[in-house]
């Protein structure tokens, strides 16, 4: 389904995996990891991998938005970049393709938002704070690792943009400082019918997005106004 993103037939969905695989020839798929070199999938893999191809922005956005909805699979297939080819000729006369790259919408974030808790059971993150304390922190953890570390944590994995790539992801965090607040996340609930989120889950799907949000924000330093 993630293909029909596409605008026309001259555009092509093409999964990260691809560009990392033109890199890492050795790659495999299942481990997540260069047999070669032992380097694990990764910032740094994906970094390099998608070098000259996209601005590399696009990635720590796409990373910013799993740590606010806690994804836990954005592995190597869940994101792609779309590429478009134009045919022109080259001073010898000679044609040539040109390839215009970006990233895609992103999609399959099915392992966010609470997915994998049981409707009966969401009474207990009301009550227990260190269940709350475990979903949100312990048990968040990114598909996405930081150079040999991976599984890691949603938060540390924050940390580590905001340590080295500052000035390239503030931005990010501040349109969710603007944008994410109770009254839109309210309102985005309220578009679904209890048969689908009932109450309880959506209660706890505020609470989740608005802790998640206060953490991201207290981690660049920024004043929480919600």
């Amino acid at each position: 389904m993630s293909y029909n993103i596409l605008e026309d037939s001259e555009s092509n969905l093409l999964e990260v995996l691809a560009f990392i695989q033109t890199q890492y020839p050795y790659y495999i798929k299942d481990k997540l990891e260069d047999s070669y070199s032992n380097i694990k999938y990764s910032v740094q893999m994906i970094q390099k991998s998608l070098s000259g191809i996209i601005d590399i922005e696009e990635l720590y956005k796409v990373i910013i938005f799993d740590v606010l909805i806690g994804n836990s699979d954005r592995h190597h297939s869940n994101f792609a970049i779309i590429s478009k080819g134009t045919i022109y000729k080259t001073p010898e006369n000679m044609l040539d393709i040109y390839f215009d790259y970006k990233m895609s919408p992103l999609y399959d974030n099915g392992s966010s938002l609470c997915a994998y808790e049981d409707n009966n059971d969401i009474g207990i993150f009301f009550k227990d704070k260190m269940k709350f304390e475990s979903l949100i922190n312990t048990k968040s953890k990114s598909a996405i690792g930081w150079e040999n570390e991976r599984p890691i944590r949603h938060f540390e994995l924050l940390k580590k943009l905001k340590d080295n790539f500052y000035s390239q992801t503030i931005k990010y965090i501040e349109k969710i400082k603007d944008n994410i607040n109770e009254n839109n996340i309210e309102s985005i609930l309220n578009e679904f019918d209890n048969d689908i989120i009932n109450d309880n889950m959506k209660k706890l799907l505020r609470l989740y997005i608005l802790e998640r949000r206060k953490r991201m924000l207290e981690i660049y330093n920024l004043k929480d106004e919600v």
